[in-house]
Protein backbone atom coordinates (compact mmCIF):
# COMPACT_ATOMS: atom_id res chain seq x y z
CA UNK A 1 0.00 0.00 0.00
CA UNK A 2 2.85 2.36 0.90
CA UNK A 3 4.59 1.64 -2.42
CA UNK A 4 1.39 2.35 -4.34
CA UNK A 5 1.00 5.71 -2.55
CA UNK A 6 4.57 6.65 -3.43
CA UNK A 7 4.01 5.74 -7.10
CA UNK A 8 0.77 7.76 -7.25
CA UNK A 9 2.45 10.76 -5.59
CA UNK A 10 5.36 10.54 -8.03
CA UNK A 11 3.00 10.46 -11.01
CA UNK A 12 1.09 13.48 -9.70
CA UNK A 13 4.32 15.38 -9.09
CA UNK A 14 5.57 14.58 -12.57
CA UNK A 15 2.24 15.58 -14.09
CA UNK A 16 2.19 18.94 -12.26
CA UNK A 17 5.74 19.57 -13.49
CA UNK A 18 4.77 18.79 -17.09
CA UNK A 19 1.79 21.13 -16.91
CA UNK A 20 3.97 23.90 -15.47
CA UNK A 21 6.63 23.41 -18.13
CA UNK A 22 4.07 23.25 -20.93
CA UNK A 23 2.72 26.67 -19.94
CA UNK A 24 6.10 28.16 -20.90
CA UNK A 25 5.98 28.05 -24.64
CA UNK A 26 8.97 29.74 -26.24
CA UNK A 27 8.95 31.68 -29.48
CA UNK A 28 11.35 31.30 -32.39
CA UNK A 29 14.08 33.86 -32.95
CA UNK A 30 14.44 34.68 -36.64
CA UNK A 31 16.04 37.34 -38.79
CA UNK A 32 12.56 38.74 -39.53
CA UNK A 33 11.90 39.49 -35.83
CA UNK A 34 15.49 40.71 -35.18
CA UNK A 35 16.10 37.45 -33.30
CA UNK A 36 13.83 38.80 -30.58
CA UNK A 37 16.35 41.52 -29.72
CA UNK A 38 14.66 44.78 -28.56
CA UNK A 39 15.15 47.73 -30.90
CA UNK A 40 17.17 49.68 -28.34
CA UNK A 41 20.02 47.18 -28.83
CA UNK A 42 22.23 46.50 -31.83
CA UNK A 43 22.04 43.20 -33.73
CA UNK A 44 25.72 42.45 -34.06
CA UNK A 45 27.20 38.95 -34.13
CA UNK A 46 27.71 38.88 -30.36
CA UNK A 47 24.15 39.99 -29.64
CA UNK A 48 22.62 37.50 -32.08
CA UNK A 49 24.75 34.64 -30.73
CA UNK A 50 23.75 35.32 -27.12
CA UNK A 51 20.10 35.90 -28.04
CA UNK A 52 19.92 32.52 -29.80
CA UNK A 53 21.19 30.92 -26.57
CA UNK A 54 18.37 32.55 -24.58
CA UNK A 55 14.71 31.45 -24.38
CA UNK A 56 12.38 33.84 -26.22
CA UNK A 57 9.31 34.07 -24.04
CA UNK A 58 6.02 35.90 -23.47
CA UNK A 59 7.17 38.88 -21.40
CA UNK A 60 3.76 39.27 -19.73
CA UNK A 61 4.05 36.06 -17.66
CA UNK A 62 6.77 37.38 -15.29
CA UNK A 63 7.42 33.91 -13.75
CA UNK A 64 9.35 31.34 -15.84
CA UNK A 65 9.81 28.01 -14.09
CA UNK A 66 11.87 26.00 -16.61
CA UNK A 67 13.20 23.51 -14.03
CA UNK A 68 10.35 23.16 -12.82
CA UNK A 69 10.39 23.82 -9.08
CA UNK A 70 6.83 25.08 -8.65
CA UNK A 71 3.38 23.62 -8.85
CA UNK A 72 0.91 25.22 -11.22
CA UNK A 73 -0.86 26.81 -8.24
CA UNK A 74 2.36 28.27 -6.83
CA UNK A 75 3.38 29.64 -10.20
CA UNK A 76 0.00 31.31 -10.60
CA UNK A 77 0.11 32.76 -7.08
CA UNK A 78 3.48 34.37 -7.77
CA UNK A 79 2.18 35.91 -10.99
CA UNK A 80 -0.82 37.31 -9.15
CA UNK A 81 1.46 38.74 -6.44
CA UNK A 82 3.59 40.50 -9.05
CA UNK A 83 0.49 41.86 -10.75
CA UNK A 84 -1.07 43.10 -7.51
CA UNK A 85 2.09 44.60 -6.02
CA UNK A 86 3.95 46.02 -9.00
CA UNK A 87 1.59 46.60 -11.93
CA UNK A 88 1.54 50.35 -11.19
CA UNK A 89 5.33 50.61 -10.96
CA UNK A 90 7.44 51.65 -13.93
CA UNK A 91 9.70 48.61 -13.72
CA UNK A 92 9.52 44.85 -14.20
CA UNK A 93 9.80 42.13 -11.57
CA UNK A 94 10.79 38.77 -13.09
CA UNK A 95 11.50 35.31 -11.63
CA UNK A 96 13.34 32.61 -13.63
CA UNK A 97 14.35 29.05 -12.72
CA UNK A 98 16.58 26.99 -15.03
CA UNK A 99 18.11 23.49 -14.91
CA UNK A 100 21.61 24.73 -15.90
CA UNK A 101 23.44 27.86 -17.02
CA UNK A 102 24.24 26.69 -20.57
CA UNK A 103 27.96 27.55 -20.32
CA UNK A 104 27.33 31.06 -18.96
CA UNK A 105 27.87 32.58 -15.54
CA UNK A 106 24.76 33.28 -13.42
CA UNK A 107 25.19 37.00 -14.05
CA UNK A 108 25.50 36.55 -17.82
CA UNK A 109 22.45 34.28 -18.03
CA UNK A 110 20.32 36.64 -15.93
CA UNK A 111 21.38 39.67 -17.99
CA UNK A 112 20.80 37.90 -21.30
CA UNK A 113 17.37 36.67 -20.25
CA UNK A 114 16.34 40.18 -19.28
CA UNK A 115 17.89 42.00 -22.24
CA UNK A 116 16.92 39.63 -25.05
CA UNK A 117 13.26 39.56 -24.15
CA UNK A 118 10.94 42.53 -24.36
CA UNK A 119 10.84 43.58 -20.74
CA UNK A 120 10.69 47.15 -19.49
CA UNK A 121 14.24 48.63 -19.61
CA UNK A 122 13.85 49.21 -15.85
CA UNK A 123 13.58 46.16 -13.66
CA UNK A 124 14.84 43.41 -11.39
CA UNK A 125 15.17 39.67 -12.09
CA UNK A 126 15.71 36.72 -9.75
CA UNK A 127 17.50 33.73 -11.33
CA UNK A 128 17.74 30.29 -9.71
CA UNK A 129 19.96 27.66 -11.36
CA UNK A 130 19.28 24.25 -9.83
CA UNK A 131 22.23 22.21 -11.13
CA UNK A 132 24.95 24.68 -10.10
CA UNK A 133 23.04 25.83 -6.99
CA UNK A 134 23.43 29.45 -8.03
CA UNK A 135 21.13 32.33 -7.19
CA UNK A 136 21.55 35.73 -8.82
CA UNK A 137 19.62 39.01 -8.79
CA UNK A 138 20.22 41.33 -11.75
CA UNK A 139 18.98 44.92 -11.96
CA UNK A 140 18.44 47.01 -15.07
CA UNK A 141 17.88 50.72 -15.71
CA UNK A 142 16.14 52.41 -12.79
CA UNK A 143 16.31 49.07 -10.99
CA UNK A 144 20.02 49.77 -10.43
CA UNK A 145 19.11 52.93 -8.52
CA UNK A 146 16.18 51.57 -6.53
CA UNK A 147 17.83 48.22 -5.79
CA UNK A 148 21.49 49.10 -5.38
CA UNK A 149 24.17 46.54 -4.50
CA UNK A 150 23.63 46.74 -0.75
CA UNK A 151 19.95 45.94 -1.28
CA UNK A 152 20.47 43.07 -3.72
CA UNK A 153 23.02 41.59 -1.32
CA UNK A 154 20.47 41.87 1.49
CA UNK A 155 17.88 40.07 -0.68
CA UNK A 156 20.29 37.23 -1.48
CA UNK A 157 21.07 36.83 2.21
CA UNK A 158 17.35 36.84 3.04
CA UNK A 159 16.27 34.13 0.58
CA UNK A 160 19.30 31.79 0.64
CA UNK A 161 18.25 29.78 3.75
CA UNK A 162 14.91 28.92 2.10
CA UNK A 163 16.63 27.93 -1.14
CA UNK A 164 19.15 25.76 0.72
CA UNK A 165 16.34 23.84 2.40
CA UNK A 166 14.46 23.33 -0.87
CA UNK A 167 11.66 25.79 -0.05
CA UNK A 168 11.84 27.51 -3.43
CA UNK A 169 8.34 28.95 -3.38
CA UNK A 170 8.95 30.50 0.05
CA UNK A 171 12.20 32.02 -1.21
CA UNK A 172 10.42 33.61 -4.17
CA UNK A 173 7.71 35.02 -1.89
CA UNK A 174 10.41 36.50 0.34
CA UNK A 175 12.05 38.03 -2.71
CA UNK A 176 8.81 39.74 -3.74
CA UNK A 177 8.27 41.01 -0.20
CA UNK A 178 11.78 42.50 -0.15
CA UNK A 179 11.24 44.18 -3.53
CA UNK A 180 7.98 45.66 -2.26
CA UNK A 181 9.61 46.88 0.96
CA UNK A 182 12.49 48.62 -0.82
CA UNK A 183 10.06 50.14 -3.32
CA UNK A 184 8.09 51.74 -0.49
CA UNK A 185 11.31 53.16 0.99
CA UNK A 186 12.48 54.62 -2.30
CA UNK A 187 16.15 54.81 -3.36
CA UNK A 188 18.80 54.64 -0.66
CA UNK A 189 20.32 57.96 0.44
CA UNK A 190 23.44 57.45 -1.65
CA UNK A 191 21.35 56.89 -4.80
CA UNK A 192 18.70 59.62 -4.44
CA UNK A 193 20.56 62.04 -6.75
CA UNK A 194 21.08 59.43 -9.51
CA UNK A 195 19.28 59.64 -12.85
CA UNK A 196 19.11 57.37 -15.92
CA UNK A 197 20.81 59.14 -18.84
CA UNK A 198 20.31 56.87 -21.87
CA UNK A 199 18.40 53.90 -23.30
CA UNK A 200 21.11 51.49 -22.16
CA UNK A 201 20.34 52.22 -18.52
CA UNK A 202 23.54 54.08 -17.67
CA UNK A 203 23.01 56.45 -14.77
CA UNK A 204 24.70 59.54 -13.38
CA UNK A 205 24.74 60.82 -9.82
CA UNK A 206 25.24 64.40 -8.69
CA UNK A 207 28.33 64.90 -6.58
CA UNK A 208 27.25 65.30 -3.00
CA UNK A 209 28.90 67.85 -0.69
CA UNK A 210 29.21 66.42 2.84
CA UNK A 211 27.36 69.23 4.65
CA UNK A 212 28.36 68.03 8.11
CA UNK A 213 31.98 68.98 7.28
CA UNK A 214 31.22 72.56 6.21
CA UNK A 215 30.79 74.09 9.71
CA UNK A 216 33.91 72.57 11.36
CA UNK A 217 36.10 73.31 8.32
CA UNK A 218 34.86 76.91 8.15
CA UNK A 219 35.49 77.35 11.87
CA UNK A 220 39.01 75.91 11.55
CA UNK A 221 39.91 78.19 8.63
CA UNK A 222 38.58 81.24 10.47
CA UNK A 223 40.54 80.32 13.59
CA UNK A 224 43.82 79.87 11.67
CA UNK A 225 43.42 83.16 9.76
CA UNK A 226 42.58 85.07 12.94
CA UNK A 227 45.48 83.53 14.84
CA UNK A 228 48.02 84.38 12.10
CA UNK A 229 46.79 87.97 11.84
CA UNK A 230 46.91 88.47 15.60
CA UNK A 231 50.40 86.99 15.71
CA UNK A 232 51.61 89.31 12.93
CA UNK A 233 50.35 92.50 14.59
CA UNK A 234 50.75 91.61 18.26
CA UNK A 235 53.16 94.60 18.85
CA UNK A 236 50.45 97.16 18.21
CA UNK A 237 49.42 98.63 21.58
CA UNK A 238 46.53 100.81 22.57
CA UNK A 239 47.57 104.54 22.88
CA UNK A 240 45.96 107.28 24.93
CA UNK A 241 46.20 109.99 22.24
CA UNK A 242 47.10 110.50 18.60
CA UNK A 243 50.52 112.08 19.35
CA UNK A 244 51.92 108.65 20.01
CA UNK A 245 51.66 107.82 16.31
CA UNK A 246 53.09 111.10 15.00
CA UNK A 247 56.65 111.73 13.84
CA UNK A 248 56.56 115.47 14.25
CA UNK A 249 59.84 116.13 12.42
CA UNK A 250 58.48 114.51 9.26
CA UNK A 251 54.98 115.85 9.51
CA UNK A 252 53.89 117.77 6.43
CA UNK A 253 50.42 119.18 6.26
CA UNK A 254 48.50 119.31 3.03
CA UNK A 255 49.34 115.81 1.84
CA UNK A 256 46.95 112.82 1.87
CA UNK A 257 47.93 109.21 2.02
CA UNK A 258 45.58 106.25 2.36
CA UNK A 259 47.46 103.30 3.76
CA UNK A 260 45.93 99.85 4.32
CA UNK A 261 47.51 97.61 6.92
CA UNK A 262 46.56 94.46 5.01
CA UNK A 263 43.84 92.94 2.86
CA UNK A 264 42.40 89.45 2.68
CA UNK A 265 40.13 87.95 0.04
CA UNK A 266 38.61 84.49 0.09
CA UNK A 267 36.80 82.79 -2.79
CA UNK A 268 34.54 79.76 -2.89
CA UNK A 269 33.85 78.02 -6.18
CA UNK A 270 30.33 76.68 -6.56
CA UNK A 271 30.50 73.40 -8.46
CA UNK A 272 27.65 71.84 -10.44
CA UNK A 273 29.73 69.01 -11.84
CA UNK A 274 28.48 65.43 -11.74
CA UNK A 275 30.23 62.19 -11.17
CA UNK A 276 30.64 59.38 -13.67
CA UNK A 277 27.80 57.36 -15.11
CA UNK A 278 27.09 53.69 -15.49
CA UNK A 279 26.14 50.61 -13.56
CA UNK A 280 28.59 48.11 -12.15
CA UNK A 281 29.04 46.50 -15.59
CA UNK A 282 27.53 46.14 -19.07
CA UNK A 283 25.98 42.99 -20.48
CA UNK A 284 26.51 41.46 -23.92
CA UNK A 285 23.71 43.67 -25.26
CA UNK A 286 25.48 46.81 -24.08
CA UNK A 287 22.93 47.49 -21.33
CA UNK A 288 24.05 48.61 -17.89
CA UNK A 289 23.35 46.24 -15.00
CA UNK A 290 23.87 45.86 -11.28
CA UNK A 291 23.22 42.93 -9.01
CA UNK A 292 24.49 40.31 -6.58
CA UNK A 293 24.61 36.54 -6.36
CA UNK A 294 25.65 33.53 -4.35
CA UNK A 295 25.34 29.79 -3.78
CA UNK A 296 22.62 27.91 -1.91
Amino acid sequence: MKKISIIIFSILLLFSGVVSAQSLETKERTEENRYGIPKRFETGEKQIYRALMTPYIDETLKVYDFTPLLSVEEEQELREDIQNKFSKEDYEVVIVTIPDLDSRSPREYAEDFYDYNHFNPNGILLLISLESRDVYIVTSGYGQILFDQSRTEAMIEKITPSLSSGRYFDAMKLFLNEVESFTEKGPAKAMKSCKIINSYGDYRCKKQVPIFWIVPISFLISFVVTYLCARKYKKILLADDADTYLEKEKLKLGGKIDSFMYSSTSRVRLSTSTSGSGGSHHGSSGASHGGSGGKF
